[in-house]
């Protein structure tokens, strides 16, 4: 039923029309063919979306693709609770992004827009790279790489050539071949200077980074909320900033919150950055600045604490604006109506303490990404980034920058396997250890004159 919901809006709803938030009796009178729509559905765009939905709709059916790995995804580590409602909100705002590329592309394009053979092509391995990202992007990469597995088995969708520990989710779709793209070509090799390496905000990228911005940004450019939730110190904050900035046309307003946060810190902010307008349909409130969206950051989303009810009175009070769109002003009694708003968040696990579970009824609307530790070899190619730049003060020593990075790298997670929170609940190893640590072997040698390899070790 859902499924085939999502697919008679994408047939007869213009995309900018479900972006506006149309009403439920206009989606009605679409989906029944009304007459108002039907001149619609002549249009280029509407012609494009048609063919999307009947190159997806064989894999929605009942006991097909889509319904095989939602069943899967129900058996696998999640780092929340897994529901229904909240996956399937997420993948078909993936699918979106993705049939809005496409149409993007023919505007852009009109002489030679792509063929519906083109289309079949991009949109059935995408919707294998949104299946993956929406049924476990909420989970530890092993379990992504589970689920890659299932479907490698469950569908016959051309895949990517997988080996060397490769899986799918080391892959993008280029939009006109239609072409898996390993996201290892996409990482761009970069080299800091010195002084960058005692900075807080340089970001390297890794096939991590790439692969979280692309979806983040996905979802961004939707303007969906979302969250971010991973072990402290795992670089949830920079990665939802980096893929911020790809967007300009936002503005970013931090919001930490604590056990103590209420709505009214939500209210004191839209007074800052925002402006009411009186309008012909009501109050509306939108960013002071014009063709601009506001995105409010809420970190650390889960710390607020529940009152005598059990409710988190601010995640209620997003609820509301996302769901309704606006809230009661008490001053006046005046209905305020969001403008260009977006909210997005950030947690630790439920599981930590002080964290507070967030509600379903909330979740349902937010995708939700783990954003874990990076690996081995992403760890070497951050570090081994900081140590060239770093060993920079001392040029005879640069040829050690590899050595150096491989040894610190190893020691580090020799350390945080054997120093694990069973033994000790403060062992709690992050990037942030090697971060401090190189930032203090950079700070000893910067005033040396001469360093032998001796005295760097």
């Amino acid at each position: 039923m859902i499924f085939r919901h999502y697919l008679d809006t994408l047939r007869h709803v213009p995309l900018e029309d479900i972006d506006e938030g149309i009403s439920a009796t206009r989606r009605a009178a679409a989906a029944q063919g009304s007459s108002s729509l039907e001149a619609n559905g002549t249009s280029p765009v509407m012609v494009t979306q048609q063919t999307c939905a009947t190159c997806l709709a064989p894999f929605f059916e009942q006991g097909n693709l889509a319904c095989k790995a939602l069943e899967h995804a129900r058996t696998l580590q999640h780092i929340m609770d897994f529901t229904t409602m909240r996956v399937l909100s997420t993948l078909f705002s993936l699918l979106n992004k993705a049939v809005r590329s496409i149409l993007e592309y023919n505007g852009q394009h009109s002489d030679f827009p792509l063929s519906p053979d083109q289309i079949e092509a991009y949109l059935t391995k995408r919707l294998v790279y949104a299946l993956i990202w929406s049924f476990a992007g909420d989970a530890p990469l092993s379990m992504r790489v589970a689920l890659s597995e299932f479907l490698q088995r469950a569908t016959t969708i051309e895949l990517p050539p997988l080996g060397s520990g490769l899986s799918i989710i080391d892959y993008d779709v280029a939009l006109v071949t239609g072409e898996w793209v390993p996201w290892q070509s996409k990482v761009p090799v970069v080299e800091i200077e010195t002084h960058k390496v005692s900075e807080a905000d340089v970001i390297i990228p890794t096939v991590d980074t790439v692969r979280h911005e692309e979806v983040l940004y996905s979802w961004l450019s939707e303007h969906k909320p979302l969250i971010l939730c991973g072990p402290p110190g795992s670089g949830k904050t920079m990665t939802l900033f980096s893929a911020l900035r790809k967007l300009p046309d936002l503005e970013v307003v931090g919001l930490n919150f604590s056990s103590a946060t209420t709505p009214e810190l939500i209210m004191k902010t839209f007074e800052q950055y925002c402006e009411y307008r009186k309008t012909p349909n009501g109050v509306i409130l939108s960013p002071l600045l014009i063709g601009r969206w506001l995105v409010v950051f809420c970190d650390e989303i889960n710390l607020p604490a529940t009152d005598k009810y059990g409710t988190q009175r601010v995640i209620s009070f997003l609820r509301q604006l996302i769901e309704c769109g606006g809230y009661w002003r008490a001053s006046d009694k005046q209905w305020v109506q969001l403008e260009r708003i977006q909210f997005v968040g950030a947690c630790n696990p439920p599981t930590d303490p002080g964290r507070v579970p967030l509600s379903h009824r909330f979740m349902r609307h937010a995708p939700l990404v783990m954003v874990d530790y990076p690996g081995e070899i992403s760890l070497n190619q951050i570090y081994g980034t900081f140590a060239r730049a770093m060993l920079k003060v001392v040029p005879t020593l640069r040829a050690y920058a590899s050595p150096l990075t491989s040894a610190m790298v190893d020691l580090y997670l020799a350390s945080q396997k054997r120093f694990t929170p069973d033994i000790q609940a403060h062992y709690i190893y992050s990037p942030r250890e090697l971060t401090r640590w190189m930032r203090g072997i950079y700070e000893a040698i910067k005033p040396l004159d001469a360093l032998t390899v001796e005295g760097l070790i």
